[in-house]
């Protein structure tokens, strides 16, 4: 969680949750799994700051967890903007960082039935294209992780 491999009194450099968020994401997209290292205090006890960023994506995952346990990563390769997991005949596609306000998603299959916004189940407008779908938002996506749940 911070620079070093254990317990560092003097190490107070912990990544940010988003920071963390990311790499849990990233490791569930590209099949692999996330350690995180964290080294309790001469009195036992976690650091506020480990404990804290712990709590947080603890948050995180009761909302968002069912796109990254059991699943495995999705078709669409890593890319800049994020990656993809799946489960079943769901692909979730995390946008972890865009400027813009559409996104193309390369798929061979290009079946998609519908596309939703996961957090709030509003539907995300798509077009097919040559190679895979335009996915078009309202803006520019701001979340943590944005995820869009794509159905065949």
């Amino acid at each position: 969680m911070n620079r070093t491999w254990g317990y560092n009194i003097t190490d107070r450099d912990y990544k940010s949750t988003r920071q963390l968020i990311h790499l849990l994401v990233g490791a569930a997209g590209r099949n692999a799994n996330l350690l995180l290292n964290i080294g309790p205090e001469p009195n036992g006890k976690l650091p506020e700051e480990a404990a804290s960023r712990l709590a947080e994506i603890g948050q995180w995952l009761e909302q968002f967890g069912e796109t990254v346990y059991g699943t495995r990563g999705g078709e669409v390769q890593p890319h800049s903007w994020g990656v993809s997991t799946r489960k079943g005949n769901r692909l979730f596609i995390h946008v972890l960082s865009l400027a813009d306000n559409g996104l193309f998603v390369p798929l061979k299959n290009n079946k998609v039935k519908r596309a939703i916004e996961f957090k709030s189940g509003k539907t995300v407008k798509f077009t097919r294209v040559d190679g895979g779908i335009a996915l078009q938002f309202a803006n520019a996506p701001t979340d943590i992780d944005y995820v869009v749940e794509l159905s065949y």
